[in-house]
């Protein structure tokens, strides 16, 4: 796809089969298997509404239909049918119908979330979508979105939630409503959001160490989307959209460089099932007039929404399904419903921009690793990470600790969050993988196990991460039944497509240690095991390792399913014999490559308490 209208008609088709798999299940009768932990009946509106954070351009086309109990309706009736049923106080079908004071809380912020959808819509679409209601039915619906978003912006939930809320508020102003009452409260969560903010474009969604997907879709796309909705009347307008212009100008400015030439996104952390999402800011940055590349978010946001479309396993009514690039419900946390995956919908917001609009007319900039080689730390102190890239192996993400474990916060817990955020290396072609209970999965990352087997331990308890000369430094407490056994590590990013991990193992007592490198997907069984290498087609994952005791080179597989690219997965590792008390050291190269070709390994020594680290002619000694 290279044009608005390739892009146009795909998402087209995706709104066709969103919508009618949505009015199949819309009978109370349906039951859902992959449902919203906060409530079921939020798991049925998250179906309805995440789709439409995007359908405002479509919403003009009559082709786009609809086929409810028997009957094709255009998707503005279908719409607004859902939202009179829904919001009428005599209704069967009313959204809150089976609400309790006990459920009360959780409805109004979910509920209010996935309503927000539907007035960025009514706002884009006013004519289509508004402008047809009889005023009676009009005060229907608002007078029902009123009460819940009131609710919702008083009790929000302490994060990007405040949004959602916000928006409700906004828009109903903007269609003649007195929200008057609230006016402090909306206050309170501007003030609130603001303290989000950290500084160099980066946000944390609720405390330090939330660093994550959110940053794209939720924090950015929200304040560029808020430009546009706000009331442009209002006193603090102008310095609020110069804020958020320049904020998102210098994130999008480094965020940029985690996409592949093909579109793909060194991913990691929760919420990665929204997919194209992540590329809704640069659009908005565009279409609100930020200081941008317009060529640069085009070719981000045509590459990256059809590099979904290329590799994905669509589900069988030709839906996204829950997970990456295929049905993997362990990818999906407690709030990934069916629906609530279509939040990738927002990266529908490009076709805000008409066929006219410098998004789209203007010529292609090349991606960063479309350039040649980078590398580049985060621009936020607090953020030790580095992103880097080249055609060889793709965009490679080093990370000392983003995550939900660190500084001894553990905060909300999803699924595997230490896979998620704490392994060593994220890489968008290899992708990663997730443990279950009885599998841990150690690629890209060291794990002590229990004598026994029994017992494995992940990267969690974060206690010290630093950059220092180009290495990212970090220490661990694999046990919290164990505080005097830990692991202090140094991550050296090196060349075509190498990268050099240093261990000290501290034992309190004994445990066995294992460690893994990239982790591939594959789709078929042409792969090869050449004992410290896996290599399947071109993609190559090698492991190089010199300890201060024995060590036993082997594949490893991941749990079917927990791969965030393919069903099935492999990554090479090592792993000792029981080590008795004591202190040992680990130094290993990891290589991962997409070109077929093995480059030179770095050359690694031990010497007492020094490890040498050589590459031509670069080279690292460290004392652990």
């Amino acid at each position: 796809m290279n044009s608005r209208k390739e892009l146009y008609d795909r998402a087209k088709d995706t709104y066709r089969s969103l919508l009618n798999r949505m009015a199949k299940r819309y009978d109370d009768s349906y039951q859902y298997v992959i449902s919203d932990k906060v409530s079921y009946e939020c798991t049925k509106i998250e179906e309805i509404f995440r789709p439409m954070w995007g359908i405002a351009p479509f919403l003009k086309d009559g082709d786009l239909k609809v086929v409810l109990d028997g009957k094709e309706l255009t998707a503005v009736d279908f719409v607004n049918r859902i939202m009179l049923e829904g919001t009428s106080p005599d209704s069967p079908k009313r959204f809150d119908r089976n609400v309790t004071r006990e459920t009360e809380y959780s409805f109004a912020n979910q509920s209010i979330t996935e309503i927000a959808a539907y007035l960025v819509a009514v706002f884009f679409a006013k004519e289509a979508l508004w402008d047809v209601l009889t005023r009676d039915q009009q005060n229907t619906i608002a007078d029902w979105i009123k009460k819940w978003a009131f609710y919702a912006i008083k009790h929000s939930w302490q994060n990007n939630h405040y949004w959602y809320p916000i928006y409700c508020i906004e828009i109903l102003k903007q269609l003649g409503y007195d929200c008057s009452e609230v006016d402090g409260d909306v206050r309170g969560g501007y003030d609130f959001l603001e303290t989000l903010y950290y500084g160099n474009g980066w946000y944390s969604d609720g405390e330090l160490g939330r660093f994550d997907y959110y940053e794209a879709w939720a924090h950015h796309t929200y304040t560029l989307l808020w430009i546009l909705i706000a009331d442009k009347s209002s006193p603090d307008y102008f310095a609020k959209s110069e804020s958020y212009r320049k904020r998102s100008e210098e994130f999008l400015k480094y965020f940029i460089h985690y996409f592949d030439s093909d579109g793909g996104m060194a991913a990691y952390g929760r919420s990665i099932g929204y997919r194209f999402a992540a590329v809704a800011p640069f659009a908005l940055a565009v279409i609100t007039g930020c200081d941008v590349d317009a060529g640069l978010c085009k070719n981000v946001v045509i590459k990256s929404i059809e590099y979904f479309y290329n590799n994905s396993i669509p589900t069988e009514d030709g839906c996204f399904p829950v997970g990456y690039l295929y049905s993997s419900p362990g990818f999906g946390e407690g709030y990934a419903s069916d629906g609530a995956i279509s939040c990738y919908t927002e990266g529908f917001l490009c076709f805000l921009a008409d066929d006219g609009h410098p998004l789209w007319k203007s010529k292609i900039t090349p991606l960063p690793i479309e350039g040649g080689v980078f590398s580049l730390r985060n621009p936020l102190a607090e953020l030790q990470t580095v992103i880097a890239g080249d055609n060889k192996n793709g965009v490679t993400f080093y990370n000392n600790a983003l995550h939900y474990y660190q500084n001894d916060f553990f905060g909300h817990r999803f699924n595997d969050m230490a896979g998620a955020y704490s392994k060593f290396v994220y890489n968008s072609r290899s992708g990663f993988s997730l443990s279950t209970v009885d599998l841990v999965s150690s690629d890209n990352m060291i794990s002590l196990y229990s004598t026994d087997g029994t017992m494995a331990s992940h990267r969690r308890r974060i206690l010290e991460n630093v950059i220092e000369d180009g290495v990212l430094i970090s220490k661990h407490i694999p046990f919290s039944n164990d505080n005097d056994t830990y692991i202090k590590t140094w991550l050296i990013p090196l060349e075509s497509g190498w990268h050099a991990r240093v261990h000290k193992v501290v034992l309190s007592q004994a445990y066995r240690v294992y460690e893994g490198g990239f982790c591939i997907g594959v789709r078929d069984d042409n792969y090869k095991i050449k004992g410290n290498a896996f290599v399947y087609n071109d993609y190559i994952s090698k492991i190089e390792t010199v300890a201060s005791c024995d060590i036993k080179y082997f594949v490893n597989s991941a749990q079917p399913g927990m791969h965030l690219l393919s069903p099935q997965s492999f990554y090479p590792a090592y792993k000792t014999d029981v080590l008795e008390k004591g202190e040992y050291i680990f130094a290993s190269a990891f290589y991962f490559a997409t070109d077929g070709k093995e480059e030179i390994s770095p050359k690694i020594a031990i010497q007492g308490n020094k490890v040498t680290v050589k590459q031509e002619l670069n080279e690292k000694t460290i004392t652990v």
